[in-house]
């Protein structure tokens, strides 16, 4: 590593701890409509950074408790009850911190929140406002756009035509205004063309032509304001093929303006005039047009405008055809020896003044500048004199002086001033890997900052688009601070930066980014521009069309069609994509009504470079067709030999693909990225009908700009088994400290050879012909296993593994095979309560005057567990665990780590005071399908457990082992818990795995046919999502039929919704998710028979 950046970060470790900042973290609602798991974040204010603004609305569908038409929430801070506001009072009050709920009734507000004061105000408004009609067919919406200034008043402009009138034409469109898209709240009225809607009132009938449309959600008051529809100018310059946009003013919609160059690069017959005109909506039914130059007021098919060579600011007037064309400059921007003469700082062109420029910027040392147009030095202005002066073409540099100043420059004169500002924060920019952390090795050049820019209206806003070619550790500064005192770390991608905490790098993955800052707060936001999909690594994947490694995650959606129509039954497709250190895997499913083998396919598009523009040795585009036919289209010159192969699913097909690196000169490492894209090809009824894209559009087929980003994401060893013949698979689960090191307990009743495998596939699996120790290879033969009982490690990534023997002992119980499954019902007799306490009092003082047998059965599908205790005294009325109970703790992935990990291991709790009622752990693993039994004794109580093996993703099947022991609570004296006994373990159990005895299943069959995992099988679309996402099930199977449980957990283990749903003579199921805020969770599919899933979705 260079020995500079070796410095710069040990001096950021001794600055780590330095902190500044005052002012309050980002700041979000929660209560019931989030589920009290996760925060509606609120927008911080550009110009206060105490004050935050959101709209959020409260209704009987987001109120996770019993609705009782009122919402309580709370505010706090950046996700955490450390720092939260509430009060009593509602809609205004002053919150405090930790202070009570707000208790807010159902509805619509604008909510605003002063973390400085704590005061908040929930203000009635709307839901989102659209218009409805007959120019839709009744059946979609208009979006309008809400006021920044007044969260009630709306916008949209609008046209109506003959084509949009669904009635019998009578020159009018008949439309209504409405509320979330949905006819509960809908105004209208017989007035136009202003009026006040009502609730349910008439439709409002509009003459055919275009509007500005304005509404007022508070009062009803609308208003249509006759305008024209989009402006755009054509002519020589583009081949009159293709419009030229203008922008409409804000206040008067009237009037449009925009900048164009004309030049002989874009006149066609070389005479010094560009022939141009205006148009409506890119369409010569309405045109403007005359021969005056350069003003005039053009006509409706009047003549062409002969405009001479230059850049003009071009203003329009639809309403009386009155046109300018008034000589400008090109894009103006500062350059000097502050950025190495290498790279631009634009500045604002003025509203007011086309020629009029502003700049708002800090340099940090004294630098040589410059003015130019178009980033080029064609023209470019320059002047001897400081602070100010008059430009001229090609003259000296200015004698910049260090500091902060407001900037002006007028193109045309070639004045300029540099005016001091006081007020404004200092230049943003980031450093970090990915620039050598600023550090140029010229020590006689600037730093290599990456700077972002200054926001025009609020100067203390910045933000960047830019592309990071791999991972990068960054971190944001101020005025190019050497030191990184005045910096920023945080967590990627959003938050408020933690200032001077320059220890807490930002940990960006690659990718394209646009980057917010706001130099006031410290909030900073990455946002992924484009798709974009993270490729894991694999060890291996068999290319046959089926798509059935559980290594297949096909998250990403393709529907948008780039070319064709899609008709009436369209094609879409999911697909994903996984990579080694030999190929990229290729994996889609096409779900298509009528499929074609050899026309229809999948087009698979790759830069290997991501160098964009024309195709070359590091690209490939490759058809894979229905029938599993491989094309390469384009490629390296020296070839390239695609793999791949198809199958039938009965609504579609699927394709595999595998494209070796080795070809593209490419060499991939987790962090770094590549250019992909996907698209698919339908061919009915004789012709081709459509194509649909993942990111880009038909010039994919010649160009690589348009592609999307595929991440190279780190190696996953999924679901690792040991495997024999007789013995099948048997689990082993990672560790909570090592995700790579697997582990289990397990008793071979005779030797055996066997593999560790992945994913209970034979795709990849590892093997040794050393035992107890050694190191497996793929495909390395079986290890040669003893008969014993053991505890089995094996490392995923370097293979090495162990056989440690663990002969039975005391801290080991047996669970019973039963052939008929156990009633919960208290009644005890279907057990051997062969067990007891033998730890004897492991909390609180004894003596001990209980007597606590317990014991265990189990089947395909459940554990049963029971507990026999004779007890004088029964009692309890607090918590579960200060009463008469029995505790049991389960260990499911049998790790022994000492902690509770949420998808395996739980405590669970049934006492006096809650009877046949089961406590469960909070931030353990949740039980979807449980019955407990408490049943009061002549000499004491009985309590029945059963609860279901997918829970704890355990597969049993006989001489398999979990992490197990039970304890029991007795309280006598009115006080609370006396103490507690336990089988295995301490008064800790609660807390610590690593103390657990082992309940091993005997008896019964070694191998469970009915394996629990089928994530195959399953496939979640569209993914992302924003309001549903379906389920679907791959076609002719019957491994996920009839009833299941689908339960969604947020990334921090929460369970956010639990839904009962049905796969019943259909392929797919959809559920609602538009109660769940954005962002990442996991789905669990639990079927009755046992079978389970697990995907990942993305909410948006």
């Amino acid at each position: 590593m260079n020995p500079k950046i070796n410095f710069l970060l040990a001096f950021l470790m001794l600055f780590g701890a330095y902190s500044l900042s005052a002012q309050c973290k980002k700041v979000g609602l929660i209560g019931e409509f989030t589920g009290w798991s996760a925060d509606f974040e609120l927008d911080r204010s550009p110009t206060d950074v105490n004050v935050f603004t959101g709209i959020v609305t409260f209704n009987e569908d987001n109120d996770t408790a019993p609705a009782n038409d009122t919402m309580e929430v709370k505010f706090r801070e950046l996700g955490d009850w450390g720092v939260n506001w509430g009060s009593a009072d509602f809609p205004t009050g002053t919150g405090t911190n930790g202070g009570d709920n707000i208790l807010a009734a159902y509805g619509t507000y604008f909510v605003t929140f002063n973390c400085s004061t704590g005061d908040y105000s929930f203000t009635p408004t709307c839901g989102e406002v659209s218009m409805i009609g007959e120019m839709n067919g009744w059946a979609g919406d208009v979006p309008m756009t809400r006021s920044e200034s007044d969260p009630n008043e709306w916008t949209a402009y609008i046209g109506f035509s003959e084509a949009d009138d669904t009635d019998p034409a009578n020159d009018t469109i008949e439309l209504k205004f409405r509320q979330d898209a949905d006819w509960a709240v809908n105004w209208g009225s017989d007035e136009f063309p202003s009026g006040t809607g009502t609730n349910g009132g008439d439709n409002i009938k509009a003459p055919y032509g275009h509007y500005k449309v304005t509404f007022n959600c508070s009062t009803g008051a609308y208003n249509f304001e006759s305008t024209c529809g989009n402006i755009g100018l054509i002519g020589e310059f583009n081949g009159w093929a293709e419009d030229y946009w203008l922008t409409r003013d804000a206040t008067n919609p009237n009037m449009w303006t925009t900048v164009i160059d004309f030049n002989a690069d874009n006149d066609p017959n070389s005479n010094d005039t560009i022939e141009v005109k205006f148009r409506q909506d890119s369409d010569w039914g309405v045109n403007w047009g005359d021969a005056a130059f350069p003003s005039g007021t053009g006509t409706n098919g009047g003549a062409n405008i002969p405009a001479l060579y230059g850049k003009y600011f071009v203003t329009f007037d639809c309403s009386t055809g009155d046109y300018t064309f008034s000589p400008t400059c090109g894009e103006i921007s500062m350059i000097g020896a502050f950025n190495d003469w290498n790279g631009d700082v634009p500045m604002n062109r003025s509203a007011a003044n086309p020629n009029e420029w502003t700049l708002t910027r800090s340099w940090f040392a004294d630098s040589e500048v410059k003015f130019r147009e178009d980033q080029g030095w064609t023209v470019n202005w320059g002047d001897s004199a400081w602070p100010s002066g008059t430009a001229t073409d090609n003259g000296p540099n200015i004698p910049l002086v260090a500091g902060m100043y407001d900037v002006t420059f007028n193109c045309s004169t070639g004045a300029y001033s540099f005016t001091e500002n006081t007020t404004d924060c200092g230049e943003i920019s980031m450093v970090g890997d990915f620039n050598n952390w600023g550090i140029n090795d010229d020590v006689t050049k600037p730093p290599t900052d990456l700077y972002l820019i200054r926001d025009a209206t609020y100067p203390n806003l910045f933000s960047l688009v830019h592309n990071f070619t791999s991972s990068t550790k960054l971190l944001f500064r101020r005025n190019t601070d050497l030191t990184l005192v005045d910096a920023w770390g945080g967590t990627f991608p959003s938050g408020t930066g933690l200032y001077g905490d320059v220890a807490s790098f930002f940990e960006v993955p690659g990718g394209t980014f646009r980057i917010t800052f706001d130099c006031n707060s410290g909030d900073y936001n990455f946002e992924r521009l484009g798709s974009s999909v993270t490729a894991p690594k694999v060890f291996d994947m068999a290319i046959d069309g089926q798509l059935n490694e559980a290594d297949w995650d096909l998250n990403q959606n393709v529907s948008r069609v780039i070319d064709g129509d899609a008709g009436a039954d369209p094609v879409t497709a999911d697909f994903g994509v996984t990579y080694n250190n030999t190929y990229l895997f290729v994996g889609a499913k096409v779900i298509d009504a009528d499929v074609s083998g050899a026309n229809d396919g999948v087009a698979i598009f790759v830069d290997g470079n991501k160098s964009g523009g024309d195709y070359d040795d590091s690209d490939v585009f490759v058809v894979v067709s229905a029938d599993g036919a491989v094309d390469v289209i384009k490629g390296p010159s020296g070839g390239i030999t695609v793999d791949g192969a198809a199958s039938n699913t009965g609504d579609g097909y699927a394709i595999e693909a595998r494209i070796p690196w080795a070809a593209l000169g490419v060499t991939p490492v987790s962090g770094e990225q590549i250019s992909f894209d996907l698209g698919v090809s339908d061919y009915d009824a004789g012709a081709d009908q459509s194509k649909i894209g993942w990111n880009g559009n038909i010039s994919d087929t010649s160009s690589t700009s348009a592609f999307g980003d595929l991440l190279f994401g780190d190696l996953k060893c999924g679901n690792i088994s040991m495997s024999a013949g007789s013995i099948g698979d048997v689990d082993l689960r990672p560790t909570t400290d090592n995700p790579n090191l697997y582990v289990g307990t397990y008793e071979f009743e005779t030797d055996m050879g066997i593999v560790f495998r992945k994913d209970h596939s034979s795709t990849v699996n590892w093997g040794s012909s050393d035992f107890p120790t050694g190191t497996a290879t793929i495909n390395g033969g079986d290890i040669p296993a003893t008969t014993g009982r053991y505890r089995v490690s094996f490392g995923c990534l370097d293979g090495a593994y162990s056989f440690t023997p663990a002969p039975a002992d005391a801290t080991v119980a047996y669970s019973q095979y039963t052939t008929t499954p156990n009633t919960i019902d208290g009644d005890l007799t279907e057990y051997d309560l062969a067990y007891g306490m033998d730890a004897g009092v492991v909390d609180g003082t004894g003596p001990n005057n209980n007597t606590v047998t317990w014991g265990s059965d189990w089947d395909e599908n459940w554990l049963y567990l029971a507990a026999k205790v004779v007890d004088g005294v029964v009692e309890g009325a607090g918590n579960p665990w200060e009463n008469d109970a029995i505790e049991m703790y389960i260990d499911g992935n049998h790790d022994s780590d000492g902690t509770y990990d949420a998808d395996y291991d739980t405590q669970i709790i049934m006492d006096n005071k809650d009877g046949d009622v089961l406590w469960v752990k909070a931030d353990g693993v949740q039980l979807d399908s449980i019955e407990s039994k408490w049943l009061v004794t002549s000499n004491g109580y009985n309590v029945e457990v059963k609860l279901n093996w997918p829970d704890f993703s355990f597969n049993p099947g006989r001489n398999k082992s979990i992490g197990f022991t039970i304890g029991n609570n007795d309280s006598d004296n009115g006080l609370g818990r006396d103490y507690q006994t336990a089988w295995v373990g301490d008064g800790n159990n609660w807390n610590n795995t690593a103390v657990f005895g082992d309940l091993q299943l005997a008896g019964g069959p070694l191998v469970n046919t009915q394996a629990p995992f089928v994530n195959h099988q399953l496939s979640v679309y569209p993914n992302p999502s924003e309001r549903s996402v379906g389920f679907y099930v791959a076609p002719n199977s019957n491994i996920i039929a009839g009833k299941a449980q689908i339960r969604i957990v947020n990334m921090m283990g929460q369970v956010m919704n639990t839904q009962q749903i049905e796969f019943s003579g259909q392929s797919a199921v959809r559920i609602q998710t538009n109660n769940l805020t954005p962002g990442i969770y996991i789905v669990h599919l639990t079927t009755k028979n046992g079978k389970q899933a697990s995907k990942r979705i993305v909410i948006q």
